[in-house]
């Protein structure tokens, strides 16, 4: 019992020591005051009195010189006394005349009249002198040193009371208290059913001392219920939970209290012994006492903590998913800002050579060089966009290469020159001091940077000029090289510079209305160049321009040249001419898995036209055939193929122990694509365009060849421009609703027709087979079909299939039916305007809008002409028949819409009329657009009635078209050009 006490004191325990304490005091004011008997003290007097006894006695004897009878009395008052060791009558001069025990060894000090506890002197008087003296030696009434001092009555009695007393008062107050307790007040099947309760329940008081403590509280504080009662609940640690504050003051149950009105859903945090910070709401309940005082107040604690916790978790997430979006939004904004420049030099060179500014041959050379250059940015750049990992990582990562960053410079002024001479003024590159030839950075990312320093400056500036100076920092421990883009624009605060590196903000609002732009290239610049340990600053002046310093690490030198001034500048037109390298190779046998018709046979033409014998499959599963039977010297592989794909033949090839190079052919440009490649056997991989330059170079790299002279001249590439291709074109795109669309590698070499035409061909076929799934909602077949497209569109020089191809596709990916349905009538209206004749401008873009949808010229709903006639040219006969052929599948789609409006099956219907809305106009019928849009509207919003009215128009409509025939021959006179049906 004694060990629970005193591990945790309770209130009965504390109660108990205060009584002993106040016990205790009152007798030691007793004993301070004499009113407790002193018994040392009657032992000391009873001595004494005995003493003066003998000492009156002997007095007599002493008279008479009867030394005999003295010593007799000193034996009997010996005898009698057992605390008395020795008695004895002493001279004045010292000597001992009766002796009774061993006086003379028990007194100390002879001759010493100092009287204590053991040893009293009384002196004897013979006459009128002292005659000497009565000494007697007792036992001491107290043993010297503590024991002596336990052996105090005093002390006997403080330790006897304070023992029994606690003992009696501990068990007398732990029945009392049970009726003093207030906790007892609650009955005990009340406080079983409150100790059954998973929240923890406290009875405060109004000094909010707490009366009862059920099972779930205590336990969280590991304390015992009835240890808890008359603890002032302020005395535990509570805090506030969240962003709210916690004060004693204004704590649930203080307010409770003093306003007499529950409190509900407080948040709180307390410190418990068990658990460590927990959160609780707190609902407290005034119990109402007389005159509706509140008396107490009952507070439960509800725990909340796993909650509180997967609240932060959530909101912890939510801002990991917002921060990731932004991230994103950022990335891409950054992009379609870095797109604007490249997109101005290959529009700005093109209407260049378009209007015939170029004065030689030499210069269009080196404007279709820089219209080259800045289309490989713009890859480069449209390759970041879809590097997802980058956007989710919320970071880019950074390459340090040896490279030439005059180079990029010269070939960055190079691309601004036309903005410059738009504006007026000049733009230069200029070298201060010797730099070095080579540093190591990322190119990709300087380049980015020069770009958007020499932009922005350009646009700051209208009067004047701007130059970039490079100049090299030479330092031992931390060579540097510095670009300042240097321009007279229109400069800048202190406030106004402290802000222009932010994302998303300018100078101010009026330099976003006057100049434009999003604010995200100094932004984007900032962070290139800390990526690459270097740093960017500014210094400006209103009205005095500014200068952009670019600082970066070169990286180590040695070895590395230092290029003077004039040689770095002489650079400039060398790079305007550079020519790709020409290889004649050995005799080698290469194999072309795609399954591609168009892909294969340009990849073997181009092979062939280098010397090269080609054979082709065209899928994984005969390519890995074919590889296994015969003896090739390299592989081009698709990687997406019917049958067996490319990772499964490549890796069937690589376990049959085929270790020839294996190059992957892919349209994929996401990032991870190469590693994906690489880690399932292929050699390298090559992106789809496929660019004819680079993949010789890297065919060169592992076949046997040798490099061929450039000055070699190549064979001439045809004319373009003749005033007979110019009427051609006018012809063509009155007929046709716009430009004809030519295929980029029709002026070159003729032996591409072939592969042109089978291109077109199986275009018809693709279509078809697209609106096939389309209507069945085969979003599998659509999206393999649109990525063929995709591919081989660009591949065969149809570029303006590419963009389309690839949002059908995506549309396909996720099941946006509606969108597919455009961009198929889209692909059905450009491959329209397909012709394999020559015209002046070559390849001419498509115009759509931005969304790659078909441009319709629709008919007025209510107008239904005497004739309708497809604007396509008929005296093509491919055309004729694709317009026959739409025809006869309109006479059915048309009795399907009456079957499916019978039976009330708008959602067939809205399909079918959607089909025809894109398809009529796609073969030039474009009267049908408008009422084929609103059948599908009423449809939708199954009007059954205006549906009747419009698929009537429709069937009159249908009732008009003018079929095509053959026209006859020129010699033969008369036959008619049309047939009216």
């Amino acid at each position: 019992m004694a060990k629970r006490l005193f591990k945790a004191p309770s209130a009965k325990f504390k109660i108990t020591l205060g009584l002993i304490g106040l016990l205790m005091s009152l007798l030691f004011m007793a004993d301070m005051l004499s009113l407790i008997p002193d018994r040392l003290t009657a032992q000391r007097e009873g001595r004494a009195a005995l003493a003066e006894a003998v000492a009156a006695n002997n007095t007599m004897y002493l008279t008479r010189q009867d030394y005999r009878r003295m010593k007799t009395v000193l034996d009997l008052v010996v005898e009698r006394n057992p605390d008395l060791l020795s008695a004895a009558m002493r001279r004045a001069d010292g000597k001992l005349m009766v002796e009774v025990g061993e006086h003379a060894s028990n007194w100390a000090s002879p001759g010493e009249h100092k009287a204590d506890d053991t040893r009293l002197v009384v002196p004897i008087w013979g006459g009128d002198s002292e005659w000497g003296q009565l000494e007697l030696r007792y036992r001491p009434l107290i043993q010297p040193g503590w024991r002596g001092n336990l052996q105090q009555p005093l002390v006997k009695l403080v330790a006897f009371l304070a023992i029994a007393g606690f003992v009696s008062f501990y068990l007398y107050l732990g029945r009392m208290l049970k009726y003093l307790d207030p906790s007892e007040a609650v009955p005990e099947r009340v406080r079983e059913a409150l100790d059954t309760m998973a929240e923890g329940l406290l009875l405060l008081d109004r000094k909010e001392q707490i009366i009862l403590a059920n099972r779930a509280f205590s336990k969280l504080m590991e304390k015992n219920p009835r240890e808890l009662v008359g603890l002032d609940v302020t005395r535990f640690e509570w805090t506030g939970a969240g962003e709210q504050t916690f004060e004693p003051a204004t704590s649930p149950w203080r307010k409770a209290l003093s306003e007499g009105r529950p409190q509900m859903n407080t948040m709180v945090r307390l410190m418990t012994r068990g658990a460590g910070w927990r959160t609780f709401m707190v609902n407290c309940s005034p119990v109402l006492g007389e005159g509706n005082r509140a008396g107490g107040v009952l507070v439960s604690l509800d725990d909340v903590t796993t909650l509180e916790e997967k609240e932060k978790e959530l909101r912890r997430s939510k801002e990991e998913a917002e921060e990731a979006n932004r991230a994103k939004s950022i990335f891409l904004a950054n992009m379609s800002h870095e797109i604007r420049t490249p997109m101005n030099a290959i529009l700005g060179f093109t209407e260049v050579l378009k209007r015939g500014f170029g004065n030689s041959g030499q210069d269009s050379r080196k404007y279709l060089e820089t219209i080259h250059s800045s289309g490989r940015h713009l890859l480069a750049l449209i390759n970041d966009i879809l590097d997802l990992s980058k956007v989710e990582a919320g970071r880019l990562e950074v390459e340090k290469l040896a490279c030439d960053p005059y180079a990029i410079v010269r070939e960055t002024v190079q691309i601004f020159q036309v903005k410059a001479r738009e504006k007026g003024i000049t733009l230069g590159f200029e070298v201060e001091n010797p730099v070095p030839a080579k540093i190591l950075t990322d190119p990709a990312r300087l380049r980015q940077i020069v770009t958007n320093l020499v932009g922005n400056s350009l646009k700051f500036t209208d009067q004047g000029g701007v130059k970039v100076v490079a100049r090299f920092i030479d330092s031992q421990e931390r060579p540097q090289l510095a670009l300042d883009v240097v321009d007279t624009g229109i400069g800048m605060t202190e406030e106004q510079q402290q802000k222009i590196f932010d994302p998303f903000v300018q100078a101010d609002n009026s330099i976003t209305r006057r100049f434009g732009g999003t604010g995200l290239g100094l932004s984007i610049s900032l962070r290139f160049a800390r990526a690459l340990g270097g740093e960017l600053r500014v210094r400006s002046a209103p009205g005095e321009g500014s200068v952009f310093t670019l600082i970066l690490d070169t990286g180590p030198l040695q070895g590395v040249p230092l290029l003077q001034p004039e040689a770095v500048l002489s650079g400039d037109e060398v790079t305007a001419g550079t020519e790709h390298a020409r290889w004649r190779f050995a005799p080698s046998r290469v194999l072309v898995v795609d399954d591609g018709d168009e892909n294969r046979e340009l990849v073997k033409l181009v092979l062939e036209e280098v010397g090269l014998v080609v054979d082709t499959a065209d899928n994984g599963r005969s390519g890995a055939d074919k590889a296994l039977a015969g003896r090739y010297d390299m592989i081009l592989m698709d990687v997406q193929m019917p049958v067996m794909d490319g990772y499964s033949a490549v890796r069937l090839l690589r376990e049959k122990g085929l270790e020839l190079p294996i190059l992957a052919l892919t349209a994929h440009a996401m990032n991870g694509i190469e590693q994906k490649c690489l880690d399932a056997g292929f050699t390298a991989v090559l992106t789809k365009p496929i660019d004819i330059d680079g993949l010789i170079d890297t065919l060169a790299q592992r076949l046997a060849c040798q490099p061929v002279d450039p000055a070699t001249p190549p064979e001439p590439a045809p004319e373009i421009g003749s005033e007979q291709g110019g009427a051609a074109q006018a012809t063509g795109d009155a007929a046709r609703g716009g430009p004809p669309i030519v295929s980029r590698l029709a002026a070159g070499n003729p032996r591409f027709r072939p592969l042109i035409e089978r291109f077109t061909q199986r275009l018809e076929e693709q279509l078809e087979a697209m609106e096939q799934a389309w209507l069945g909602k085969d979003f599998d077949e659509l999206k393999a079909l649109a990525h063929w497209l995709k591919g081989a569109g660009g591949t065969v020089g149809f570029d303006v299939f590419t963009k389309p191809a690839q949002r059908l596709e995506q549309c396909a990916i996720n099941g946006e039916q509606e969108k597919a349905g455009e961009f198929i009538a889209e692909l059905r209206r450009l491959s329209g305007r397909i012709t394999t004749e020559d015209v002046a401008d070559g390849v001419v873009d498509d115009s759509a809008g931005d969304e790659g949808q078909a441009t319709l010229r629709p008919a007025t709903p209510a107008e239904v002409p005497a004739e309708v006639v497809s604007r396509l040219p008929m005296d093509n006969p491919r055309v004729r028949e694709i317009v026959r052929k739409f025809v006869t599948r309109l006479e059915l789609q048309l009795d399907t819409m009456r079957q499916s409006l019978e039976r009330n099956d708008f959602e067939r219907l809205a399909m079918l009329a959607h089909w025809l809305k894109g398809a009529g106009g796609t073969v030039g019928f474009d009267a049908f657009t408008a009422p084929a849009r609103a059948l599908e509207q009423s449809a939708k919003s199954a009007d059954g009635e205006g549906a009747r009215q419009h698929l009537d128009q429709l069937q009159r409509l249908a009732q008009r078209i003018a079929l095509p025939v053959e026209s006859a021959p020129a010699s033969e006179p008369g036959g008619p050009q049309v047939q009216q049906g």
